[in-house]
């Protein structure tokens, strides 16, 4: 359980709560996250799935025009990376991720368009927040030198639908392939136009033999992770641009009558804290990978306030105009309030972390329980789920009271109590998030789970028979249908039948249907009363 516990992601678990607090806080369930179809206000979300509120956002998405690939390779930073890349590739330093290795320096090199340029020519969401597709197709996080192979097998498909098709891609390479090597033997050699027709067939084969075996090179994982490093900016852009731009506020004013200010606006607030989590979320990962060895609560806490800080001062750039346009500045006052709070609150965390485990420890110990014993026999992801669910009630109450304490002195601003409210919740959440991996990775943790699987040496034989055993259930199973012509699903309805009968007549009718479906031979005849007499009699 502890190793597998360790590469459970518990960081999702902290997502839903984050998301689960901005959608009911600020409104934000129909424009990130779970749009629903019928809304008055077109979103990004929406748009990609062919549901337009408005018509005239629609037709402008059906005049977008036609595809043409000629500005998308002639853009001067494609050209530029083009160069770049080539005398990387020269010095042998050019890493293709597609494949997971460096490219030699006669591999024959092609520049791709990670989410192609027909993708993004025909994005509905990119079209919606009228941005460029050339500009966004041609950041440098779109842009990834590759082999010509994979580049021209992949063509216009997007990442993940490539990989997709890319076994039976190579099983029909592979198919093509025999056949001409079996042809090539029964080519004749005797003239001088049938040498160069074998030459020529050759010269196929030993092409088709190099395609396939960089197909077959290709990186599934390591072209996945490449797809989302271009994605997460070019997502992040669209959305910025459409729902900071006036056409959404004026969108959503309508959508909403009298209350459409107040509705954007605290939907506005709501993005600002959206863009801070995504961003919170990207370095994650990171920050958690540079911990886990040796976790200490402390570090993790002081990382976090750290980041925060670093993605507060590039949000509020992002977000200036909004922040300055009402009230004179007055939420771009309120926000910087909160934000000294958050990272203060973070800060005490901090020095407090030795209490705060010291406070917390029933509750490790009962989560500790779960994950060792199961006592109501949950699967893996609901025993993980459980442990947070524990944690996340005893965060709650040290953690989130203090931060409460707090953030009280906002209740009485414009919108002070959502703020307060999804402050609270990342608080909580990301103290519980690090608590998880106190419970696993920290020191005091390892010494915990190396005395627990000292008192179980026999764990791992346990659960080897538990297996073996399954697995001869199993046969058994199979083998009873094979030799007996049993079926247990038939067999358990058989039953249910019988059991449901009020009364013998019911019950002999339903057994004979039996008896003549299954093709029984009995050694009398159903029904009938002498012929059941004279058998009994002979078993006298």
């Amino acid at each position: 359980m502890h190793a597998a516990a360790q590469d459970f992601p518990w960081a999702e678990e902290l997502e839903k709560t984050v998301i689960t607090s901005l959608t009911t806080s600020f409104g934000l369930d129909f424009l990130l996250f779970k749009d629903k179809q019928g809304s008055e206000v077109d979103t990004i979300h929406n748009v990609r799935n062919g549901v337009w509120a408005t018509d005239t956002e629609k037709q402008h998405f059906e005049e977008r025009g036609a595809y043409d690939s000629t500005p998308y390779h002639q853009h001067a930073n494609y050209i530029a990376t083009g160069k770049i890349d080539k005398a990387n590739q020269a010095a042998g330093s050019l890493k293709d991720p597609y494949r997971n290795q460096v490219m030699g320096v006669h591999e024959q090199r092609n520049l791709d368009h990670v989410i192609s340029a027909k993708e993004i020519h025909d994005d509905a969401g990119r079209v919606l927040a009228g941005l460029d597709g050339v500009g966004l197709a041609n950041q440098s996080s779109n842009l990834q030198s590759t082999h010509e192979t994979v580049n021209k097998s992949k063509k216009q498909t997007p990442i993940d639908e490539y990989l997709q098709k890319l076994p039976n891609l190579i099983s029909s390479h592979e198919k093509t392939l025999a056949g001409d090597r079996t042809r090539l033997t029964k080519m004749p050699r005797e003239t001088p136009e049938q040498q160069h027709e074998a030459r020529t067939l050759e010269d196929k084969i030993r092409k088709a033999e190099s395609k396939i075996n960089e197909l077959k090179a290709v990186d599934h994982e390591g072209m996945r992770k490449r797809d989302a490093e271009a994605r997460a900016p070019y997502d992040q852009q669209i959305n910025l641009a459409y729902y900071t731009s006036s056409k959404f506020m004026h969108q959503t004013a309508y959508a909403t009558g009298s209350a459409g200010l107040a509705m954007g606006t605290r939907q506005m607030l709501g993005l600002v804290m959206a863009e801070v989590w995504f961003e919170l979320r990207e370095q994650l990962p990171a920050l958690l990978d540079r911990l886990k060895h040796k976790f200490c609560l402390e570090a993790f806490v002081d990382s976090i306030n750290t980041s925060l800080q670093g993605i507060w001062k590039r949000v509020q750039a992002r977000f200036n105009d909004f922040l300055m346009a009402f009230k004179d500045g007055v939420f771009a006052g309120v926000l910087g309030s909160l934000t000294t709070t958050i990272f203060n609150i973070f800060a005490t965390t901090q020095v407090m972390a030795i209490k705060i485990i010291r406070e917390l420890w029933g509750q490790l110990v009962k989560a500790i329980k779960v994950m060792v014993f199961n006592p109501d026999q949950l699967s893996f992801v609901e025993q993980c789920q459980a442990v947070t669910s524990l944690l996340s009630v005893g965060s709650a109450t040290v953690v989130g009271t203090m931060a409460y304490t707090q953030l009280v002195p906002f209740l009485s601003f414009p919108f002070g109590t959502e703020l307060a409210a999804f402050a609270g919740a990342l608080v909580t959440g990301l103290v519980t998030l690090g608590l998880n991996y106190f419970l696993l990775q920290s020191p005091l943790a390892r010494q915990l789970w190396a005395f627990i699987e000292s008192l179980t040496p026999h764990a791992g034989t346990v659960r080897e028979f538990q297996a073996i055993n399954a697995e001869l259930d199993r046969y058994l199973l199979e083998l009873s249908r094979l030799e007996f012509n049993l079926d247990v699903d038939e067999l358990r309805a058989l039953t249910q039948e019988l059991e449901a009968c009020n009364d013998e007549i019911t019950r002999s009718a339903i057994l004979q249907q039996a008896v003549q479906a299954r093709g029984i031979e009995l050694p009398f005849e159903m029904g009938n009363v002498a012929s059941t007499r004279t058998w009994l009699a002979s078993l006298v």
